[in-house]
């Protein structure tokens, strides 16, 4: 049976948007997008779904997040840690922490209650970063979308080949849930250059995505180029590493991790904060997406990323939240309200909108699937219900506004409202 979604307003994304209008669902794809009148005429016999005050257009994608981390304010509390970092490192620090001697059975929990969180603000698909890999269970009967990208870290290659060897049992299982298997090599400070090149070269030969750390700090910029800073000396000796740290490669995050062979199309980067006018031309040239979490960068105090810079390049940007380790939610609807005013124009209401949208889903291997309402796709759509509609030409600026994230009363993927709200 076919069934028609009306509402008053419909955001195909793809294209512009359309008053009083609706789609057409069968068998959890989508047959037909258009006006209500067009789509009634069409199809006379199928059942019908109103939304009158609605507004329905794609699910969001949160194309950078660490879901395990939900619960890390509560951890945090637990453990004492309640006084605000004072930089990035003192951030890190206060992670490590927090981690260090927590009971792994407790990441599951935790990770159960992010795609919840994800799931009640309209979000369908994530990037997701996994560092305690036997929580993945949690996404096996979950209706979410995306990439699970699996953590990897540290300077001896010996125990990173043997990390290596696990992720690649995992890989052999295809899925989890719905949501494909990447690889995440955290950043370029936390692996050595040979390790570093290893889980590249392994990406490669596996086809898999790569979810990478890059650009989020000046302490990164420091240690890249001199070996020195806060992160040898005080993050490297915390963790055990002080024997470890690497000679001065005398580049930039980016240019070092070009040189590991690290920027490849299938790249997902994330932050890209600290970068000159050269790392952003390499950025372009060699076709990576960034995952913009401005939220997070604003509240460790690690600067703005040059997003003007980034769309003159050509460089496809996407938005993530990280994680409660350094945002207050887990909605990218929040995450496009900040980004608004934080990039001072930057980026439009349109553009944010399809940054959470059609480029997050196509930065997550979705094109086709999930993003834009058409044709062929699969029926993943949300429904905002505001107490007061805006007018036609002002939705995309209503929609960047604070308060929509309490707004949205369904998500449906593949044709079933996944929040089953009243």
């Amino acid at each position: 049976m076919v069934t028609l979604y009306t509402a008053r307003f419909v955001l195909p994304i793809s294209a512009p948007p359309l008053e009083d209008g609706a789609i057409a669902v069968r068998d959890g794809r989508l047959l037909a997008v258009g006006s209500r009148p067009e789509l009634l005429a069409a199809y006379p016999q199928a059942r019908k779904v109103d939304f009158p005050d609605g507004i329905l257009l794609p699910p969001l994608v949160n194309a950078h997040t660490h879901l395990e981390l939900t619960h890390f304010p509560d951890w945090a509390l637990k453990k004492g840690e309640t006084s605000a970092p004072e930089s990035f490192v003192d951030w890190i620090m206060q992670v490590v922490r927090v981690k260090r001697g927590l009971d792994s059975q407790l990441y599951q929990p935790s990770l159960e209650d992010g795609i919840g969180r994800c799931m009640a603000a309209g979000t369908g698909a994530v990037g997701d970063i996994l560092s305690w890999f036997p929580a993945r269970v949690a996404y096996r009967q979950v209706p979410l979308f995306g990439t699970l990208f699996l953590e990897t870290l540290g300077r001896h290659p010996e125990h990173g080949r043997r990390l290596l060897n696990a992720v690649g049992e995992i890989l052999r299982e295809g899925r989890a849930g719905h949501l494909t298997f990447g690889l995440s090599p955290h950043s370029p400070y936390t692996l050595s250059d040979r390790y570093m090149e290893e889980v590249v070269d392994f990406a490669r030969r596996q086809q898999t995505p790569l979810s990478i750390h890059l650009g989020e700090s000046a302490e990164e910029r420091t240690f890249l180029e001199s070996s020195g800073g806060d992160l040898a000396q005080i993050f490297y000796p915390s963790v055990g590493w002080q024997q470890e740290v690497p000679p001065p490669a005398h580049r930039t995050p980016t240019a070092y991790l070009y040189e590991r062979g690290g920027l490849l199309p299938s790249t997902l980067l994330a932050h890209g904060v600290q970068v000159d006018e050269e790392d952003i031309r390499l950025l372009s040239q060699k076709k990576v997406t960034l995952a913009l979490c401005p939220r997070s960068n604003a509240r460790l105090g690690v600067g703005r990323a040059p997003v003007a810079l980034y769309r003159q390049a050509g460089v496809p940007l996407v938005l993530g939240t990280d994680s409660l380790a350094s945002c207050d939610t887990l909605s990218i609807w929040d995450e496009m309200a900040f980004a608004l005013d934080w990039f001072e124009g930057a980026l439009t209401s349109v553009e944010l909108l399809r940054m959470a949208t059609s480029g997050g889903a196509l930065a997550l291997g979705l094109a086709g699937e999930m993003g834009c309402l058409q044709a062929g796709y699969g029926a993943h759509f949300q429904i905002l219900r505001p107490q007061t509609l805006p007018s036609a030409s002002g939705l995309f600026d209503f929609l960047c506004q604070p308060g929509r994230s309490e707004e949205v009363s369904s998500l449906f993927l593949s044709g079933r409202d996944v929040l089953q709200k009243a």
